[in-house]
């Protein structure tokens, strides 16, 4: 285009338009007279991306949405190369492409032109390469070239963050560190984020030049990760002198020594506390990025803002214990804060070698990190710590972190026995993993904790505390269609009876019309048991107590108030907010399951092997024999009974081995296993227990083949215990069940 679009433009339209001549009388409508200003963006002849959305944008607001359609599709048409639509967003910016996408009158073109520069936007800035060699065109000679590769790298974002403080950082051009500085400043906030990864570089120039950037930007919230370099003896000189010019151009004047230690000690400490590191509702998200010092460098993860927050925290307590290596206590903050970053930054089943944590629990050695995992448990706030301190430990293979020490249990067997279910899986794996084949104090407790997960059914169960039952009856046909086994109880002793039953309730939705106890009451009963010490919990008020009860719930983490939902779509978003306030603690039901299957085969392996009789699994018979009604892994499940060989056992077998609605294949699974049972304890059934059997056998005649072999051959395995004696005689079954016994 010859003339600039936007100056003809203005200048037309503070003329004004001419008007256009009235239509003759038709039928058809005649198309609209191009006005001076219309005619002259149609003279300039637009043709490159970025002119064709320029001139698009001022035909819709001069009325012509039809002529801006012409260069939408002129646009697509085209195919404009991914460089072109990058730089097209640079300079034209995000904001009228959405509003492409929002005009009615500009559909589909509209649409399908906003789609296409982002997704162009969005492959250009997963290009190293490309961005690569905008950065290296800054050295260009030539303006256009230099130009054309700043807009493509602040059309980039963060994303160019590398490149170009590697070039800011290194590069022996004076034109090229000012220039990569200069499009760092123009991108603002958007590149804090990349630039605090970028402090965890073992580079001194790298992590000079990012706090000097972050001191350019003039960033008060990057105080926390700059001070600490500052006054840092072990950081080089640069990156001292880096950090203290960085503090001194946002706040004025520089920091002692003894000044950051206070900061920071109160900073960590309010964040731990509840304070906001960043702003925003529960599901605000925010991309964090770290930094390697081995290409690529830098690495995105979007995090909610809790985890953000603990990838923070675990920075300025890495900054904290540095300035006094001496200092005990920031060495186990440091610690402590660093185990909770990896769960935040990889899932709360991720692997502590090789991480940052894993560097500082080496440091402190294996007693420190026990002694950090106690207090981590009576923390609330420091429950991704406890589990990482778990799976470190098991990471170890030093078995001696299972047995106790002066007289108490260990920290990892009482970690069996928090109330957190990632908590105790972390423990269980740990201990699982260490393999100790002697008693040890708390050994019932892995007991227990694998009977737990195994009882999983897989479900997803939510449970409604409402004693109006039509309001119950709306919110469980809701909570039906999106996929969840819901059990609405009126009364107090159900309600508890109902949330204790089972390791799958993922929500519990209480009105606060219910009374003895009252709702706020309910909450605190259900938080403080450990079974339910973390399951989410929605209050619904009355509409007019809703600002009332969210005060009430503020101090409790899991619990929030609820305005009553009467669709779909809003109970979606409350839902999801209450699975916010799990984090990364919350686990689904696909995870519940597996974690079911695991703890059975645990549990038939301990109960095979004599190394494990410790264990002494006789005495939760009841509860083992109860995980045969609906277990996750037959073979499993019937595998622990046969080696539990109890009467209890032995029965649960038979009954299962006898469920005519069971499939035939997990029938035949229990049946051997009575079997392997019988050949291993001998007969252990009641004469009432095998009369039974008798006569389900003879009430068989009319079933399917498959059902009568699986009844005769528990038959068979009674009888050849006893001999070969028929067992159904009334006068031979006393003696019979004596020889058995002896």
């Amino acid at each position: 285009m010859k003339r600039s679009l936007l100056t003809i433009c203005w200048i037309l339209l503070a003329v004004g338009t001419v008007a256009a001549q009235a239509p003759a009388p038709s039928t058809t409508p005649a198309p609209p007279v191009d006005s001076p200003a219309v005619a002259a963006i149609r003279e300039s002849n637009p043709t490159t991306p970025l002119e064709l959305a320029e001139a698009a944008a001022l035909m819709v607001d001069l009325g012509r949405a039809d002529v801006a359609n012409e260069y939408l599709n002129k646009i697509l048409t085209d195919k404009p190369s991914d460089e072109d639509l990058v730089k097209l967003q640079a300079k034209f910016g995000s904001g009228p492409l959405i509003r492409f996408q929002n005009l009615p009158a500009l559909q589909p073109a509209g649409t399908d032109v906003a789609n296409l520069v982002f997704a162009a936007v969005e492959k250009l800035t997963r290009n190293p390469a490309f961005l690569q060699q905008q950065v290296d065109a800054l050295a260009s000679t030539d303006e256009n070239a230099v130009r054309s590769a700043t807009i493509a790298l602040r059309g980039a974002g963060a994303a160019a963050i590398e490149p170009l403080l590697l070039a800011f950082a290194k590069s022996d051009n004076a034109s090229v560190r000012t220039a990569s500085l200069k499009i760092i400043l123009k991108l603002g906030q958007d590149a804090e984020p990349a630039l605090w990864g970028a402090l965890d570089s073992n580079d001194p120039q790298i992590k000079a030049a990012a706090l000097s950037a972050l001191g350019a930007l003039r960033s008060n919230r990057s105080l926390d990760v700059m001070v600490g370099p500052a006054v840092n003896p072990s950081e080089p000189a640069e990156v001292r002198k880096a950090a203290s010019q960085a503090v001194i151009d946002i706040v004025g004047a520089p920091a002692s020594t003894s000044d950051v230690e206070k900061f920071l000690t109160k900073r960590i400490e309010g964040y731990l506390a509840g304070e906001p590191v960043f702003s925003g509702g529960p599901l605000t998200t925010m991309d964090v990025w770290t930094w390697n010092d081995a290409a690529p460098h830098l690495t995105k993860t979007t995090l909610s803002l809790a985890d953000a927050s603990t990838v923070w925290i675990a920075r300025m307590a890495r900054d904290l214990a540095a300035i006094n290596p001496h200092n005990e206590e920031n060495a186990r903050l440091r610690m402590l804060t660093a185990l909770q970053s990896v769960i935040a930054l990889n899932g709360p089943n991720a692997p502590i070698k090789g991480t940052p944590a894993d560097a500082a629990a080496q440091e402190l050695g294996p007693a420190a990190v026990e002694d950090a995992l106690a207090y981590a448990l009576t923390h609330p706030n420091l429950t991704m710590a406890a589990i990482a301190a778990c799976r470190w430990l098991g990471e170890q293979g030093n078995v001696a972190a299972v047995f106790p020490r002066d007289g108490r249990e260990s920290p990892l067997a009482t970690a069996l026995s928090h109330g957190n279910f990632r908590v105790q899986a972390a423990a269980v794996d740990a201990i699982l993993a260490l393999d100790p084949k002697e008693p040890y104090a708390g050994s019932s407790a892995l007991i227990e904790a694998l009977i737990t997960f195994a009882r999983t059914s897989g479900e997803r169960i939510a449970v409604i505390a409402d004693p109006d039952s039509e309001r119950a009856q709306e919110l469980a046909g809701l909570l039906t269609e999106l996929g969840y086994s819901v059990i609405s109880r009126c009364g107090r002793r159900e309600f508890f009876d109902a949330i204790y039953s089972t390791p799958d309730v993922e929500l519990i939705f209480i009105s606060d019309a219910v009374d003895r106890p009252g709702a706020f009451e309910m909450v605190q009963i259900v938080h403080r048991d450990k079974r339910t010490a973390t399951t989410p919990i929605g209050v619904i008020p009355w509409i007019d107590d809703y600002s009332r009860w969210q005060v009430r719930l503020s101090d409790d983490p899991y619990a929030m108030a609820l305005i009553r939902a009467h669709d779909i779509e809003g109970l979606t978003f409350q839902i999801q907010q209450l699975y916010a306030l799990e984090g990364r603690l919350l686990v689904d039901a696909a995870e519940r399951a597996q974690r079911g299957q695991m703890a059975l085969a645990a549990l038939a392996k301990l109960s095979s092997d004599p190394a494990y009789k410790f264990y002494d699994l006789v005495l939760y018979e009841k509860a083992l024999a109860d995980l045969i009604t609906n277990p996750v892994s037959m073979e499993d499940a019937a595998t622990l009974l046969a080696n539990l060989g109890t009467p209890t056992a032995q029965c649960a077998l038979v009954n299962t081995a006898s469920e005519n609605a069971r499939p035939i294949a997990e029938r035949q699974i229990a049946a051997k296993a009575f079997a392997d049972s019988v050949k291993k304890f001998g007969l252990r059934l009641t004469r009432h227990q095998i009369l039974l059997q008798y006569e389900r056998y003879n009430e068989s005649e009319t079933y399917p083949r498959e059902t009568q072999d699986v009844l005769a051959s528990l038959l068979d395995t009674m009888e050849a215990s006893a001999k070969g004696v028929r067992l159904d005689q009334p006068g031979l079954v006393q003696p019979v069940m004596e020889e058995v016994a002896k």
